[in-house]
């Protein structure tokens, strides 16, 4: 006995030693592997390798995670676009760090019992998508890329719904995202006045008007994605002030500072947007009293009115006639959209054409993440066949390409899932403020469905994804609260 007391220091100290050459012996070949790195200059590999290391001390405080890829995300977009040179691939130490927050996660996912329904269905959805790719294999390049454009932003959400997060912290991430919004005009009103000029004087030059989601001198930019933002942050004001919470004069101002940026670009989509977003924002209301809410529809018709005079008189200066003819003929008729020989609506009818008895696989599970997508240099094995058709040009043929007609109908499931238990809350509540927001997440999720069949950037776009993971995210974790709310209530009537 007197002797194993004396040895255990011993082999303490040993233990102790041993591990502290191990540390030693890491941090020297970490030292030496990201100097290497250094050494390269390259963007891409120092952007990846700082948001590996920072990702790792993040792991120990998620909601400054949270923050970062919230914030860096939609913010910064712009920046990385303009610089060029790679750095604009640095969006993939955001999209990690994103990631990351799986760890976290995981940890909660299985112990709670409150996790709503729609963020199952997203998790079932990416499961699908992963077999579906291993089930018609074709590279791990197209697997890696196309699973980290799909599903960058899945860890945001489900940190959203599961992690300890108080209502304090989602009303300052609400403030930071209605900060980002402001942001955009003096973006918007440097890329109209400095860059738009730069791609000439047709009316494709504005299409670099996107804030800071990315403007793209060379190509498209996403300026849908701006449009869509600003109204999302809009459409939080205006129900704070419908509910009393918001002064008129601060209305005026914010409502002035957010759709001044969608009247310096051209974003066609904006006048189906505004009518849209009023409808779910006003339905309820209206349904109870048309007489008293029939003034604010039509100021809403008004403003589209002007929104579309603005871009068909002032931006393109061109007439109704001629915009309407051109806008059906590359979305619903037989032109192709661009330099692409198919369109928004044709797209869906080229994969239809080419399904048949001879692959069922494909048309149930898809071809594999990645296999739709167009780019240049980096195009999947699909679109490889079919070059210059623009197969994945919208969510719904990628994800019909892609994942297969279950892959959509799961995709799909994550919005009608989401619609419905905003519903159950908004029936369920009094609160003013509660059900103003759920208003919101309602009209936000309509323009989702909306951009299914517009574009492909739900899918392709991080700041794009980032938007629709803090929206579900948001809606998951009030559903959380009203479950406690609920909880609490049958305690008391026993």
């Amino acid at each position: 006995m007197h002797q194993s007391r004396i040895n255990t220091p011993n082999r303490a100290n040993s233990h102790s030693t041993i591990l502290n050459l191990f540390l030693i012996l890491g941090l020297a070949l970490s030292a030496i592997f990201f100097g290497l790195l250094a050494t390269t200059a390259s963007p891409i590999l120092i952007g990846l390798s700082v948001g590996l290391v920072g990702g790792v001390f993040l792991l120990s405080m998620p909601k400054t995670t949270i923050w970062l890829v919230v914030g860096l995300g939609l913010s910064t977009g712009a920046l990385l676009s303009m610089a060029g040179g790679g750095f604009d691939k640095i969006s993939w130490a955001i999209s990690m760090m994103a990631m990351l927050l799986w760890l976290p996660s995981l940890m909660q996912l299985i112990r709670r019992p409150d996790i709503p329904w729609f963020v199952w269905l997203a998790i079932i959805f990416m499961g699908q998508a992963v077999v579906a790719t291993f089930l018609q294999w074709h590279s791990a390049g197209e697997f890696i890329i196309g699973y980290k454009r799909y599903f960058q932003m899945y860890g945001l959400l489900v940190a959203f719904a599961v992690l300890a997060i108080t209502q304090l912290d989602f009303q300052r991430w609400l403030k930071l995202l209605l900060g980002i919004a402001i942001l955009q005009l003096p973006f918007a009103i440097y890329e109209r006045f400095v860059l738009a000029p730069l791609r000439g004087d047709s009316g494709e030059a504005t299409d670099v008007v996107a804030g800071t989601m990315g403007a793209n001198l060379v190509g498209g930019s996403p300026n849908s994605v701006m449009a869509l933002f600003l109204l999302v942050a809009f459409a939080f004001v205006l129900m704070r002030w419908r509910a009393g919470l918001l002064a008129t004069w601060k209305l005026v101002v914010l409502g002035f500072l957010l759709f001044a940026p969608l009247a310096l670009g051209e974003t066609k989509i904006v006048v189906v947007m505004i009518p849209l977003m009023g409808v779910v924002l006003l339905r309820k209301d209206f349904a109870q009293n048309p007489v008293r809410y029939l003034p604010a529809l039509m100021g809403l018709v008004f403003m589209t009115v002007v929104m579309a005079y603005i871009y068909v008189v002032v931006v393109l200066d061109s007439t109704f006639a001629r915009v309407i003819h051109e806008t059906l003929r590359y979305n619903v008729g037989e032109g192709g959209y661009g330099r692409l020989y198919l369109n928004r609506t044709t797209v869906v009818d080229f994969w239809w054409s080419l399904q048949g008895m001879h692959d069922p696989l494909g048309f149930f599970m898809g071809h594999g993440l990645g296999s739709s997508y167009g780019a240049e240099g980096n195009a999947g094995h699909v679109a490889m066949h079919y070059p210059r058709y623009g197969i994945g040009l919208t969510t719904i043929s990628a994800l019909l390409w892609d994942v297969g007609v279950v892959g959509f109908a799961l995709y799909l499931s994550i919005f009608i899932s989401a619609w419905r238990a905003a519903s159950r809350i908004w029936q369920s509540t009094t609160d003013a403020l509660l059900r103003a927001d759920l208003l919101v997440i309602q009209a936000a999720i309509a323009m989702f469905l909306l951009f299914i069949f517009y574009s492909d950037s739900q899918i392709n776009l991080i700041n794009m994804e980032i938007i629709v993971a803090t929206t579900l995210g948001y809606l998951a974790f009030l559903v959380r609260q009203q479950k406690i709310i609920d909880a609490a209530r049958q305690i008391k009537t026993i």
